[in-house]
């Protein structure tokens, strides 16, 4: 099971760990008199942390000899598995943040309906242009087959 870069995840650690401390940080402003208000954000900061560094370690995807498998999720587990001949096309996608890390995304598009499509997030640029490749291929062989 391959695993997103690395960076993802500091990126991760820094950016819920700042949103965690800012949702605790009307308590304490609330109770600013009390000291132990002060373990409110604190508290937030570290559950954000944590959640910013299962998130990573769930999040795992593989190309299978006729199937793309996909899992992630910390609260709510995602498992999908994405059949070659379902695929339409394939797009990398590069957002500002991540341009600024240096990641893409592929971005697998299905027949099916709307919500049907699924993403590998936090790739190199290179990594992502080999498996847009790979992907490309694998559908075209296996348009002679059956999607069901």
């Amino acid at each position: 099971m391959r695993k997103p870069e690395l960076r993802i995840r500091y990126f991760w650690v820094v950016v819920y760990s700042v949103i965690g401390f800012l949702l605790g940080l009307p308590v304490y402003l609330y109770f600013s008199p009390n000291l132990a208000a002060l373990l409110v954000p604190l508290v937030f900061s570290g559950g954000m942390f944590y959640y910013s560094i299962r998130r990573y370690a769930n999040w795992g995807f593989e190309l299978r000899d006729d199937h793309v498998y996909i899992q992630h999720g910390v609260l709510k587990k995602v498992y999908s598995m994405v059949p070659y001949v379902r695929v339409q096309h394939v797009d990398t996608q590069r957002s500002v943040i991540a341009r600024l890390l240096g990641l893409s995304r592929v971005v697998i598009y299905t027949a099916g309906t709307r919500g049907s499509d699924v993403s590998i997030i936090a790739l190199s640029p290179e990594d992502a242009r080999e498996i847009q490749e790979k992907l490309r291929d694998v559908a075209i062989e296996s348009e002679d087959r059956d999607a069901v």
